[in-house]
């Protein structure tokens, strides 16, 4: 058991620290930063693979199944995210009306209920998600009208817009992920 809470906390750990680097990188564009990331995001991923493939608790199996499958999904889609941050070669501030940070600030504590696998059905607020989805999505779409300016004013900056709106979607798309699984577990614990 004290394994279980000590992988859980781990896991949770990863999760943080890739948040973190993530928004750092945003603003900073380190490439010492980029390289930090994709390690990290490399052993969250065989932390989360090996926990997939160590199940002990039968009684939990469902719940764990889920939330680590899950969890290797939001890791695939950071995985991607950081393709693209590699491909944004600008290392001018343009983008800094952004509030990509704020997104990642958002979808943090919905990461970590899922990282309590045991108690995720119940921690995941249904409402709360679909509110922070639909400001995920209203960002986005302020994000769309600063970027389109920032590629009217010179359209050398496709590539960097192209990438920064991709970012916005990747993770309006994990958001909707988490919607979706609460709104099954909703129905489960119904039926």
């Amino acid at each position: 058991m004290a394994d279980e809470s000590t992988e859980r906390l781990l896991i949770e750990s990863k999760f943080e620290t890739l948040i973190s680097k993530s928004k750092n990188y945003i603003e900073t564009r380190d490439e010492s930063e980029l390289l930090s990331l994709k390690e990290d995001t490399e052993n969250l991923k065989l932390k989360v693979s090996e926990a997939l493939e160590n199940i002990q608790n039968e009684n939990d199996v469902k719940n764990y199944l889920i939330s680590l499958k899950l969890m290797l999904s939001i890791i695939q889609k950071f995985t991607c995210s950081l393709q693209l941050m590699e491909n944004m070669k600008s290392k001018k501030p343009l983008y800094e009306q952004l509030d990509t940070k704020q997104m990642l600030d958002i979808l943090l504590p919905h990461i970590k209920c899922l990282v309590e696998y045991e108690n995720w059905s119940t921690n995941l607020d249904t409402k709360k998600l679909e509110e922070d989805h639909s400001f995920i999505e209203a960002l986005e779409d302020q994000h769309k009208r600063v970027l389109l300016s920032y590629l009217i004013q010179d359209w050398h900056n496709m590539d960097e817009v192209i990438n920064l709106l991709k970012i916005g979607e990747i993770y309006k798309n994990i958001a909707e992920k988490l919607v979706s699984l609460s709104l099954l577990s909703n129905y489960w614990e119904k039926h």
